[in-house]
């Protein structure tokens, strides 16, 4: 959870910076569109870097597992 949490407020951020240049002239509600972009952004990135977590504890075992062979 601290991981999402920080990758939540990075792309809080980044979107708060996109919608300050220009953005905002597209979206009536400035608060509600970016909390829900960054929301969703950072569900992605959270689920991508759990995968990779996971295939590299994988690569890691089949490592362990092939030098007993």
């Amino acid at each position: 959870m601290k991981n999402f949490l920080g990758t939540f407020v990075i792309c809080l951020i980044l979107c708060y910076i996109f919608l300050l240049f220009g953005g905002a002239f597209i979206f009536e509600n400035l608060w509600a569109i970016l909390i829900f972009v960054a929301f969703i952004v950072a569900i992605l990135i959270t689920a991508f870097v759990h995968q990779e977590t996971k295939i590299e504890e994988l690569e890691k075992r089949i490592k362990t597992l092939e030098s007993k062979n």
